[in-house]
């Protein structure tokens, strides 16, 4: 191979060389001087808003800073950090700003602020016109106006509450909301300031025409899906719940509502476009937990979709918990109706099975109990019925309405009935076949429930209101006549910023016969009361969600369930953090056969709420008042408590 001249080959090294060198003194001048900001002399919100215009001063290039570099970065620190405390009222500050070095090629940036006297509103002028004036929210805007007479100028406030009464007024139906004068006028050598803010609402907005772009179902089925009509006044929050109603539907996965706003008609119309995507016809879900109540539970259901254009659904669940050893099959099918309002078909199968203790009560001490036993109880059920929607209060809220008939087969099955405490075996009355027997029950009845939630987290306010009423006859082909009862109501509203108050109460009625059941064991004298109400209908009381500070379910007769109920709570909760809160309560109540024993139990407690974006986890410390000498009872939970 031919070599090269060496000539040739010492201008390379050569050139190299001086690249190499050129590269190493170059490394030492890529490290930018550093320099460090520090205010002093004010706090938050403003030291957010100083820093936010100060601390932007950053270099680039390569090489040092030099002292002319650092003296004009000096007073334009001064300038901007002066013009950063007027939006919150300090026109008259006093401002040093000094550079000191740190170490070699490191500096510090020191901006000490005195703001001097502020500027005070001298008067406020916040009025509302036009034909939305009288909207409550608008008016409690109004009442709750923060710069008022003799207070700061502040205006990032003053901009945040111009923004919240064009909220309240669009969220309202006021689209064409704005300001027929907002100012604020200055007098820097008083310090003082006039504002002058009128909203004017402008005509409210009305709803026009739903069009929905779909081939997942019949035109009917969604016709009466929208909480309003054509010409109702348009509201924000009715619009949420209609994309929220689309989506519970359950028939589609992309929902897109595009609002074709015509403001300039009279009066102003809203129409919708509504492009809707079906979902996947199959949907499965399951669950491992634990819980206070239910101890370990495990869940598993499967829901089918949009088996033909008619909109019917089909759901099929399954799950088991430790507590009673109970699980359970069910299944519901769901057919919309064709009619003027929102109508569905309904049938339901429910196969339960749980084992409960029995227990006897000593008649001379009423907290005395013995466990006799145990029941296997099977049921069996099918409930077929005809469920109605219905809007009230602007669509507001809704009532769900449920007639129907239900068909129960129930089994109870005792074991050994031996007094736990005594160590004997208890000789039973003749009257006692109720302990162990088949029936059948069949009855008619109606339900209603009126669920209202808003907001989320702490700041959920609502309440719901269930009830119902059904009879069940020997002409119907049941075992036993009785008529049952019921009524229930829970409220959560807030109190300020930081409180909120949650209140509970429900009472039930039946009117099934009782059979009491006497037994002697060691000459004492213990009853045993049962209703002849099947199981399923039986009324219980205690747990977490019902009488805290009393294991789940163990305040009714003999353990096994009542006629009757009767319970209230009143809790207070306190917010600690933006997600923590505490909370103190009193419970009271009672499951019981007889009116002339109720015996209302009482339960107080303290306990903490963390809320989660699965919703409020809450840990409960209670007492049962009832309970002398027995410990305090944890009780926790997940959900939303005014649900």
């Amino acid at each position: 191979m031919r070599q090269p001249p060496q000539k040739t080959r010492s201008r390379h090294w050569i050139a190299g060389l001086c690249l190499s060198l050129a590269l190493s003194a170059g490394a030492g001048e890529l490290r930018a001087d550093e320099l460090e900001v520090v205010i002093e002399g004010v706090s938050e919100p403003v030291l957010g808003n100083v820093k936010a215009q100060v601390e932007p001063f950053r270099f680039t290039g390569i090489g040092r800073l030099s002292a002319r570099r650092l003296e004009k970065l000096r007073r334009e620190a001064e300038t901007k950090a002066a013009l950063a405390l007027r939006p919150y009222g300090y026109y008259q500050p006093r401002i040093e700003a000094r550079v000191e070095e740190q170490a070699e090629r490191s500096w510090r940036l020191v901006v000490n602020i005195a703001k001097g006297p502020p500027v005070l509103v001298a008067a406020a002028r916040v009025e509302l016109k036009g034909p939305g004036a009288e909207i409550d929210s608008l008016r409690a805007w109004r009442g709750k106006w923060p710069l008022t007479a003799g207070a700061v100028l502040d205006q990032p406030v003053w901009a945040a509450e111009k923004r919240r009464s064009l909220e309240l007024a669009e969220e309202n139906g006021y689209l064409l909301a704005d300001f027929r004068a907002h100012e604020i006028r200055l007098d820097l050598e008083k310090n003082e300031a006039w504002l002058d803010l009128v909203l004017d609402t402008g005509p409210q907005a009305v709803m026009g025409e739903v069009t929905f772009h779909q081939n997942a179902v019949n035109p009917y089925i969604l016709e009466n899906l929208p909480r309003f009509r054509p010409g109702e006044p348009y509201d924000a929050w009715i619009m949420e719940r209609f994309r929220i109603d689309l989506w519970q539907a359950g028939y589609f996965q992309n929902i897109e509502i595009i609002e074709d706003r015509q403001l300039e008609e009279t009066p102003p119309r809203v129409d919708l476009d509504i492009h809707l995507e079906p979902r996947p016809p199959n949907l499965y879900q399951g669950s491992v937990g634990i819980g206070s109540d239910t101890g370990a539970r495990v869940q598993f259901r499967w829901q089918r979709y949009l088996l033909s254009k008619r909109g019917d659904t089909f759901e099929l669940s399954t799950g088991w918990q430790d507590h009673n050893n109970e699980y359970f099959v069910r299944s519901q099918y769901r057919v919309p109706r064709d009619t003027p309002n929102r109508q569905f078909w309904i049938a339901e199968a429910l196969l339960k099975r749980e084992n409960e203790s029995v227990r006897i009560r000593a008649e001379f001490d009423d907290d005395i109990t013995y466990t006799l036993g145990s029941v296997d109880i099977g049921d069996n059920s099918l409930r077929i019925g005809r469920l109605r929607i219905q809007d009230h209060d602007r669509g507001y809220r809704q009532w769900f309405e449920t007639l129907f008939a239900q068909y129960l087969y129930e089994t109870l099955d005792y074991g050994p009935l031996i007094v736990d405490a005594l160590s004997e075996e208890v000789n039973l009355p003749a009257n006692a076949e109720i302990l162990g027997r088949t029936s059948q029950t069949v009855s008619v009845g109606v339900e209603y429930e009126m669920p209202f939630t808003r907001g989320q987290g702490f700041e959920t306010v609502g309440d719901r209101v269930r009830g119902w009423a059904f009879a069940s006859s020997e002409a119907l082909g049941s075992d036993t006549d009785f008529i049952q009862a019921y009524l229930s109501g829970r409220i959560n509203r807030r109190v300020g910023d930081n409180w909120r108050v949650l209140a509970r109460a429900e009472i039930g009625w039946t009117n099934a016969r009782i059979n009491t059941i006497e037994v002697n064991p060691e000459g004492q004298s213990l009853q045993l009361s049962l209703t002849e109400l099947p199981n399923l209908y039986r009324f219980k009381a205690g747990g977490s969600t019902s009488v805290r500070g009393y294991g789940y379910e163990t305040l009714s007769n003999n353990n096994i369930g009542s006629n009757n109920v009767i319970t209230a709570s009143l809790e207070a909760e306190y917010r600690i953090f933006d997600k923590w809160s505490v909370a103190g309560f009193f419970d009271v109540g009672n499951a019981f056969n007889d009116w002339d024993r109720i015996d209302l139990k009482k339960g107080v407690g303290v306990g903490v709420r963390w809320y989660t974006i699965a919703g409020a986890l809450r840990v409960d410390i209670a007492k049962g008042l009832d309970l002398p000498g027995k410990p305090w009872r944890i009780h926790f939970t997940i959900g939303a408590s005014v649900l």
